[in-house]
């Protein structure tokens, strides 16, 4: 969690000069630690209680949202902290956030009860009387005693219009940048945020998307509902600026005409030809993911006396034999060249099998082009809107499983699948690659199922329950999704839900499969700790055949859980 930058002077302040601080009934010591103590407290610090207040300062005139920051340690552990407001408990406070400033003024806090001594809340001015008015924090420990901290007076004018604020967090300070760059941080205000402007030089180059989830920014501002999705990022095509150091600014506008720019950042550009390959994602087939074909007779390719039936030949019309690979794929270019994606190649274990747009055909069962480069992605073309061609990003490429086994001597088992991209410069560069599993049977009694995950998604922060949801298609019939977090069986999620999305988004497979193939699970997340998870949905049919439908990693973080 990071913290203000008045919470940075106040802290700064605080670690230079030795002080008592008065707060309810203790005396709270905070005393400069010398620099070569790392391990152990000096004599007598780690028996007191350390305790700061960052914001608000005494006597500050506040309105909107105020945050109420600071930290503690104590050797008896804390609890949990819940803040008052005129001697009425107003929230819970979110408590074990990092503080890596205090941490390098006194070491020995790493090994303490509160390595993560940071805590923080806010309350909604707005919703109090104007004038003076008191708060404090109690604090209760983990032996169950309680004792107050931090006693403030402030005084509320809400004739004052809160300018929205927030925090820059990528990029860094003299942060080094090329190709395209994640601009991201969150907003908010007492009102509304209306749009976040990108400025490079004090040029407005561009707009953020806004509305990504934070509940970490939540579990800070429980009073504003707009913070759960207070998250913003701009993809940023650093190409389009010179080599060398540029300024970089975030300003923030709400729904009164009130501005603020905040985290101006000083960042170095340097691109040239080779540091501008192109890069997307592999969207489908998943890691793991079984490739399941229909094989004739008992003995099966690879094995003694197996042979290819005369004649054999890929059939295009065979959903049975067909694999696709989906995704996305971009490029930019140096202020040399103008970039842009020539071809998207599908390798397994090495071997080319597929590339767009050389091998273009039209297959027959997807009613569609595959080895196909340019299809619309207009959700690629909002996150990138000043990259070359992200209306246009997504490709499509397809492999006849059956023929790897019957003519090209692949072997079931374990394969690993690479997408490869080239640049119109001929610079090249691998998408990504999964481990993906071909497997023969019998589609009457041996099928395998496919789909894939809508929520969460990859690194999202999620707290509370939080709905899983997608879709699985199975030819035998799903019979029940489970949900897996870390390697346990959470439970089974609700299937055969309407999914009028897939209908639309695949026309090709029968409308029996696409429209009842949605599934959603309530995730209770306070049962997890906070921080990253691996989230996996297996199916399993009424035969018993099971699948891998899809895997995120996400990101806990649940006020105090």
């Amino acid at each position: 969690m990071r913290h203000s930058m008045i919470g940075v002077a106040l802290v700064s302040l605080a670690l230079l000069i030795p002080q008592a601080v008065q707060a309810g009934s203790t005396d709270v010591v905070l005393e400069k630690v010398s620099a070569s103590v790392v391990h152990e407290a000096p004599a007598g610090m780690g028996q007191q209680t350390m305790f700061w207040l960052d914001t608000p300062p005494e006597e500050a005139v506040v309105a909107g949202l105020v945050e109420v920051a600071g930290w503690i340690v104590d050797p008896r552990g804390v609890s949990n902290i819940d803040l008052y407001v005129d001697g009425v408990y107003l929230a819970s406070v979110d408590i074990n956030k990092p503080r890596y400033d205090v941490l390098q003024a006194y070491p020995w806090v790493a090994a303490s009860a509160q390595p993560y001594p940071g805590f923080s809340t806010s309350f909604d001015a707005d919703s109090l009387t104007n004038g003076a008015h008191t708060l404090f924090l109690r604090v209760t420990f983990s032996d169950s005693t309680t004792e107050d901290f931090g006693n403030r007076s402030v005084t509320v004018n809400k004739d004052l219009n809160q300018a929205p604020f927030g925090e820059l967090e990528l990029p860094g300070p003299a942060q080094p940048m090329d190709s395209v760059f994640p601009v991201s941080g969150w907003a908010l205000d007492d009102g509304e945020v209306t749009k976040v402007e990108i400025l490079v030089d004090g040029q407005v180059i561009g707009g953020a998307e806004l509305g990504i989830p934070r509940p970490d920014v939540q579990n800070r501002f429980p009073s504003d509902p707009d913070a759960a999705s207070s998250g913003f990022v701009r993809m940023l095509n650093t190409t389009k600026f010179t080599n060398g150091v540029h300024t970089l600014a975030v300003r923030l506008w709400d729904d009164e005409g009130a501005s603020r720019v905040i985290g101006q950042r000083f960042v170095q550009v340097f691109n040239n030809g080779r540091n501008l390959a192109p890069f997307g994602r592999i969207e489908w087939p998943i890691e793991n993911h079984y490739i399941g074909v229909y094989c004739e007779g008992e003995v099966q390719p690879g094995e003694p006396g197996w042979s290819a039936p005369p004649g054999w030949e890929p059939d295009p019309v065979d959903p049975t034999q067909w694999e696709w690979v989906a995704g996305w794929v971009l490029d930019v270019g140096s202020r040399h060249d103008l970039g842009g994606v020539a071809s998207v190649e599908l390798l397994i274990d090495g071997v080319s099998l597929a590339k767009a747009p050389v091998d273009q055909f039209y297959l027959d069962f997807y009613q569609r082009y595959v080895n196909y480069l340019g299809i619309e992605r207009l959700d690629i073309h909002r996150m990138f809107p000043d990259v070359p061609a992200s209306k246009d990003s997504g490709y499509i490429l397809a492999v006849n499983v059956q023929d790897l086994l019957y003519n090209k001597g692949f072997q079931q088992g374990l394969h690993w699948l690479t997408v490869r991209a080239t640049d119109f410069e001929g610079y090249s560069s691998k998408i990504g690659t999964i481990p993906v599993i071909i497997r023969c049977g019998n589609c009457d009694i041996d099928c395998y199922s496919f789909g894939d995950i809508y929520t969460p998604t990859n690194m999202e922060r999620v707290a509370g329950i939080y709905p899983v949801t997608g879709w699985a298609i199975d030819f035998q019939e799903i019979e029940r999704v489970e949900v897996y977090v870390d390697g346990k069986l959470m439970g089974l999620a609700d299937d055969h839900l309407d999914s009028p999305e897939l209908m639309e988004s695949q026309p090709w497979w029968p409308i029996c499969w696409t429209e009842d193939a949605g599934f959603a699970y309530d995730l209770d997340t306070t049962m997890l700790t906070d921080g990253e998870h691996y989230l996996v949905i297996r199916s399993l049919d009424r035969d018993g055949n099971k699948n891998f439908v899809g895997q995120r990693t996400f990101i806990v973080d649940n006020l105090n859980d």
